[in-house]
């Protein structure tokens, strides 16, 4: 189950970054962060135990993202 999906663009830059939590039943919450494009890379960011960790390193990875001037996109989950 998917229980965080948030798009990430950059405004000078045809960058952009898609920040997801996933429910791994019996294992925790998976963090993932893909870099868009025509080879989309995906990185994990960490497996937690709690649905409040998870969340909160997403919180974290998108203010990051945000002081390198990525925006979160409209509309996106």
């Amino acid at each position: 189950m998917i229980l965080l999906d948030q798009e990430f663009a950059h405004p000078t830059q045809a960058s952009s970054v898609r920040l997801t939590v996933y429910e791994e039943p019996g294992t925790g919450w998976l963090v993932t962060e893909t870099h868009g494009g025509s080879h989309p890379v995906v990185k994990t960011l960490g497996l937690y135990a709690s649905r409040d960790e998870a969340l909160g390193r997403a919180r974290t990875r998108g203010q990051s993202l945000e002081v390198q001037r990525y925006q979160p996109v409209a509309g996106a989950n």
